[in-house]
């Protein structure tokens, strides 16, 4: 509960203005608040689109017959029609959220047509002066009777004896209920929610030889509802659900960032499938501030094998009229496959990954690139474009070209590939086809991929060259 809910429900004075406990129900009947503090534990789900689900057992003393919950502290931004409320010998009426909040305006507005006090203070002496003000309208500027005279412009502050009834110092959940009898009994509270939500991404460093991966993956929880959760259990769902309509959106606010990976190195999130979806269970509880944006470890391996290519997509041009590409440079690739023989073996979520590398002789390592990765189940392949490569460049050439028909013809192109580097490398050259299309010959063997994809794999030697061509038939014949 937040402090000035204490404080209105326990009747304190703050400065000048007295808060009185005490509220009016949905129905008329008695009115039982319960709020953060009788909370006994709390359970939070994320999903990815900011969605979350909140799930908490309070407790509380009940009165026998109708009442009015007001279930305080809950998200402003909670889905009503997505509300399970349930305790035993428990019937739901109606419900409803309440979001009254106090605040100047609105204490104001509720004030119209009563006395409230008006504080004046002589700038000379600080001696103050009290007078009794009737509040006679507000919405176009606020307008004051102090004995015989209209006012407008007030010369001092406002102070309130009590809060208007309806008014709360935070959405409220309101249930008018009716309970078979008295007593403490336990309720579960459950309800979708926007303001929550999760992304993962991978921090992954390369080791020289660019055979391994030091991989690291931060699972980032916001949580933009206003509302702080203490101790909560965590669960993470990766994947989609599917959405008749969006959750309400989350008020704007600045978020703080904490790094909260230290404590979970050791004690690593586990995962289970869940109606075909893998959820993480977070090993430990977590406190999470309203407005807080917080990073916790969910895959660490040091030990992941990667094999790093170089890649060429546009070399290859099999239309006319493009004589000549232009240097380009390669693709740095890094694949993979998730199994624990390669140091994987847990299903990835979608995210962002970002590479670095280790030099000899240097300290510290640099940024080589990042890719969006999408989701990894166990046994797939993994692969990344990392970034360019300037020492493997390459260049096309188209050598020949002929009209066989309306609808068909012929070329023949070179490509050579050139690396300044002190190692020699393997380079793929991806060649995209068109229509009905046949090599007629070439001079490096290729491997075809699918009915419209080629690859050439080619050695190029450290410091060097290497050159290879082909002769393509395309035919559009009908």
């Amino acid at each position: 509960m937040t402090k000035i809910a204490k404080l209105l429900r326990t009747g304190y004075v703050v400065g000048s203005v007295v808060f009185a406990c005490g509220g009016v129900s949905v129905a008329g009947a008695e009115e039982i608040s319960i709020g953060a503090e009788a909370n006994k534990s709390t359970e939070l789900v994320f999903y990815s689109g900011n969605l979350g689900q909140v799930s908490q057992t309070r407790r509380s003393k009940l009165s026998q017959g109708g009442s009015t919950l007001a279930l305080e502290d809950v998200s402003p931004h909670l889905i009503l029609d997505s509300l399970f409320l349930e305790g035993k010998g428990l019937r739901i009426r109606e419900q409803r959220l309440d979001q009254e909040i106090l605040s100047p305006q609105r204490l104001l507005e509720a004030s119209l047509g009563k006395t409230i006090t008006v504080v004046k203070t002589n700038p000379k002496t600080g001696e103050e002066t009290s007078l009794k003000a009737e509040v006679l309208a507000v919405r176009e500027g606020l307008v004051l009777r102090i004995g015989d005279k209209i006012e407008t412009s007030i010369p001092g502050r406002l102070v309130y004896d009590t809060v208007p009834s309806g008014l709360r110092s935070g959405p409220a959940l309101l249930a008018v209920v009716e309970s078979e009898k008295a007593g403490e009994q336990d309720l579960q509270l459950t309800y979708l929610t926007g303001g929550l939500d999760w992304r993962v991404t991978y921090v992954a460093e390369l080791n020289p030889k660019g055979t391994k991966l030091a991989l690291k993956a931060m699972a980032t929880l916001t949580n933009q509802t206003g509302v702080d959760f203490e101790q909560a259990k965590i669960r993470l769902v990766a994947g989609e659900v599917n959405r008749v309509r969006q959750a309400p959106g989350p008020r704007t606010a600045m978020m703080s960032m904490e790094q909260d990976a230290g404590s979970f190195a050791k004690s690593m999130p586990q995962r289970q499938s869940v109606a075909d979806r893998d959820v993480y269970t977070l090993p430990k509880r977590v406190d999470i501030g309203g407005v807080e944006t917080k990073q916790v470890t969910l895959l660490e391996n040091n030990t992941v094998e990667v094999e790093k290519r170089f890649r060429f997509q546009q070399l290859v041009q099999p239309y006319g009229g493009n004589d000549d590409t232009g240097r380009q440079q390669a693709e740095i690739v890094l694949k993979s496959t998730n199994t624990k023989a390669k140091g994987l073996g847990q299903a990835l979520p979608e995210g962002t990954l970002r590479v670095y590398q280790q030099s000899k002789g240097e300290t510290s390592s640099i940024f080589m690139g990042e890719d969006a990765m999408q989701a990894v189940p166990v046994g797939e392949e993994l692969e990344l474009v990392i970034g360019s490569a300037n020492q493997v460049t390459g260049r096309g050439k188209q050598t020949s070209y002929e009209n066989l028909s309306r609808n068909s013809y012929q070329l023949t192109q070179e490509i050579t590939l050139s690396n300044s580097g002190d190692k020699s490398v393997s380079v793929d050259v991806v060649g995209h086809l068109p229509g009905n299309w046949k090599i007629l010959d070439e001079s490096a063997k290729h491997v075809k991929e699918s009915s419209r994809e080629v690859v050439w794999t080619i050695d190029v030697p450290a410091k060097g060259k290497s050159t290879f061509d082909y002769k393509l038939r395309v035919s559009h014949e009908q």
